[in-house]
C-alpha cells in the first residue's frame, strides 16, 4: 500500500512541474506587448496619450519603445500666462529593461531609457524698432531636446496574456537645456495585452 501511495504522490508532484512548466512556456512563446497608460488616458497626472509597445527575448532581458502625445490645459495655460517658458507636446522614449525577478509572471524590473521631446519654448526678447526706440515682445519658437534616464518598476500578468505595470522613472535633457524642460518623468499605470 505504502509503494502505491508513493507512486501517487510522485504522480502528483510530475504533474504538478509540468503545469508549472507550461505556464512559464506559454508567456516564453509570447514576446510581443502592446500597453497604454491608464493615468495620462484619466487625467489624473497630466492629460496626454501615452502607448508602448515592447519585444521580450530569451531570459530577462526587453526592449521597447513608448510614444506620449501631451495637449494639458493647465500646462498651456501656465504657458501662455507666463508661468513656464516651456511646454512639452511629444515625447519618444526607446528603454531597455532587464527583469530583477525570476517570476515570468510578476515581477519587479529595472529600466534604462532615452527621451527624444519637443514642444512650445517661449522667451522675452529685446527688439529695436526703426527710430532705434527699444522694447520687450514674447518670442515663441519650437524646441527639441535629446534626454536619457533610468527608472524601476512591477509588472503582472492576469491568464498569461493581459498585463498591469505600474513603472517610476526620471532621466534629464542633454542637448538643449535652455529651452527644454531639466527632468524627464515617466510615471505611469499601464495596462496592456502580450501576444
Amino acid at each position: 500500500m505504502k509503494h502505491y501511495f508513493c507512486l501517487l504522490l510522485l504522480l502528483s508532484l510530475s504533474a504538478q512541474t509540468r503545469a508549472q512548466e507550461a505556464v512559464s512556456s506559454a508567456l516564453d512563446t509570447k514576446k510581443n506587448e502592446f500597453r497604454i497608460d491608464v493615468l495620462a488616458l484619466t487625467g489624473l497626472i497630466t492629460q496626454k496619450a501615452s502607448f508602448s509597445y515592447e519585444r521580450f527575448f530569451q531570459g530577462d532581458f526587453s526592449v521597447g519603445i513608448n510614444a506620449n502625445f501631451s495637449s494639458s490645459n493647465n500646462l498651456t495655460e501656465d504657458f501662455d500666462r507666463g508661468y513656464r517658458n516651456n511646454s512639452p507636446k511629444y515625447e519618444f522614449n526607446p528603454y531597455v529593461r532587464y527583469a530583477l525577478s525570476k517570476s515570468k509572471s510578476r515581477y519587479y524590473f529595472a529600466e534604462i531609457f532615452a527621451s527624444y521631446n519637443g514642444g512650445d519654448y517661449k522667451e522675452i526678447v529685446r527688439l529695436i524698432d526703426e527710430n532705434v526706440n527699444g522694447y520687450y515682445t514674447t518670442k515663441k519658437s519650437q524646441y527639441t531636446d535629446f534626454g536619457l534616464g533610468g527608472g524601476l518598476g512591477y509588472k503582472m500578468y492576469i491568464k498569461e496574456a493581459f498585463a498591469i505595470e505600474f513603472l517610476v522613472g526620471f532621466g534629464s535633457n542633454l542637448t538643449n537645456r535652455e529651452k527644454s524642460p531639466d527632468v524627464i518623468s515617466r510615471v505611469g499605470l499601464n495596462v496592456g495585452y502580450r501576444f
